[in-house]
């Protein structure tokens, strides 16, 4: 009797969390992401830097199985960092791409989307890692909580870079200069081959 009434407070539990047509929402958010997309547009830094072109074309994303895979990710790393003034020039470098797993949230005003890193594109690329940062990986312990919207074949996301937990930073407009970590990434779908 104990295992039926732990069951059911469980489910009780999830269904207050989530309900069914909520699920369904998310699950048909979700459907309408799938396929594969190219990025037109990635601004950083509060839109003070933006990926040229040349870059964004090497860059290859897919959505399925709710996971999003981007070959590349380009970051902006610090060059000539002076501790004094505490800045740096910065450039670009093409990081092997991230697997993430996708959480949408349809229902919220803007739409809200969790990027949770599971592991990288290539998994070769992994070896190099050390066993903490593979933990954190596998644990789910790196999320970018942002928003979203799908407008035809435009699928805009901005979201914190950096966050850690769900309530981190997220944006709350598609401008990406709210603050200094907010990505704002513009994907455009490619035709069906």
């Amino acid at each position: 009797m104990t295992l039926l009434r732990s069951l059911s407070v469980c489910l009780t539990l999830g269904f207050l969390i989530a309900s069914p047509a909520t699920l369904r929402s998310a699950d048909k958010a979700l459907n309408s992401l799938e396929g594969n997309w190219s990025p037109s547009t990635m601004t950083k830094h509060g839109g003070k830097v933006s990926i040229p072109q040349e870059l964004l074309g090497q860059t290859l994303v897919s959505i399925d199985d709710a996971e999003l895979r981007m070959n590349k990710y380009w970051q902006l790393l610090p060059r000539n960092f002076n501790p004094n003034t505490k800045k740096a020039e910065g450039y670009l470098d093409g990081d092997p791409g991230y697997r993430f797993s996708i959480v949408l949230r349809p229902e919220e005003k803007p739409k809200q989307i969790d990027l949770l890193v599971t592991g990288l594109v290539p998994q070769s690329e992994e070896a190099e890692l050390t066993p903490s940062e593979i933990e954190l990986l596998r644990s789910k312990q790196v999320r970018h909580s942002g928003i979203y919207s799908l407008n035809g074949d435009t699928l805009t996301i901005c979201f914190d870079e950096y966050s850690t937990s769900r309530e981190a930073n997220r944006p709350t407009n598609f401008s990406g200069r709210e603050a200094e970590d907010h990505v704002l990434l513009v994907l455009k779908r490619k035709p069906a081959e």
